[in-house]
C-alpha cells in the first residue's frame, strides 16, 4: 500500500467509514470474496505441485490414451472464405436470389469481392472484416453454406449462389488447412 492510500485509509477509518451499518456487509463480502480467491489460488498451487510430483505417471497415462485414439485429437479440415449474404427477409425471397447472381457475375469480371461484401452483404461483421470468415470447420457452418464452400477446390474458386438458412450467399474459397493430429507433446 502506497503512502497516498495508506493515509486515505486511515481518514477512513478516522471518519469511522468501516463500521457504518451500511458498510459493514460490504466490507464483510470483500473480505470473503477476498478469501475465496485466495482459498482457489492455494488449492490450484496443491494440485500443481501434486501434478509436478507425479508428472512422468500422468505424462504416461496421457501419451497412452493419445496413442490409443489419435483420432480424437484430429483437426478437421477448415477453410478461410469470403463470402455475401443477401437475406430474403430484409430484400424479399426474388430479390436476394436475384442480387446473390448479379453479384457473382460482378465478382467473375473482376469486381473487389471485399468491397462488394462491405456494400452490400447483410451479414453485419461484413463491414469489419470485408466477408471473410477466418478457419472454420465443416461442423459450424449451416450445411448448405458448408457444403458449398469445402466444395470448392482452390484459392480464388467462387461458388454459385447458395441458399442457406441465412439466405442467399456467394463464398469465395480463400486458404483451406487439411485435417491433421498435432504431435504428443508435453
Amino acid at each position: 500500500v502506497g503512502a497516498d492510500q495508506s493515509s486515505e485509509i486511515g481518514k477512513a477509518r478516522n471518519a469511522k467509514v468501516d463500521v457504518a451499518p451500511e458498510n459493514v456487509l460490504r466490507i464483510r463480502m470483500e473480505v470473503d470474496r477476498q478469501l475465496g480467491q485466495l482459498y482457489i489460488e492455494r488449492l490450484e498451487a496443491e494440485a500443481g505441485a501434486e501434478f509436478d510430483a507425479s508428472r512422468s505417471r500422468y505424462e504416461a497415462r496421457a501419451r497412452e490414451l493419445y496413442v490409443i485414439d489419435r483420432a480424437r485429437f484430429e483437426r478437421p479440415e477448415q477453410l478461410v472464405v469470403t463470402h455475401i449474404l443477401f437475406d430474403p427477409k430484409k430484400r424479399g425471397a426474388d430479390a436476394a436470389k436475384a442480387l446473390a447472381f448479379e453479384t457473382r457475375a460482378k465478382i467473375v469480371a473482376g469486381a473487389d469481392m471485399g468491397a462488394l461484401a462491405k456494400a452490400q452483404s447483410d451479414d453485419p461483421s461484413a463491414q469489419t472484416n470485408n466477408g471473410r470468415i477466418d478457419w472454420f470447420g465443416r461442423k459450424e457452418m449451416d450445411t448448405a453454406f458448408a457444403d458449398t464452400a469445402f466444395a470448392l477446390q482452390k484459392s480464388g474458386d467462387i461458388s454459385e449462389p447458395v441458399q442457406s438458412q441465412f439466405g442467399w450467399h456467394v463464398i469465395r474459397l480463400e486458404a483451406r488447412r487439411a485435417p491433421e493430429v498435432p504431435p504428443f507433446e508435453m
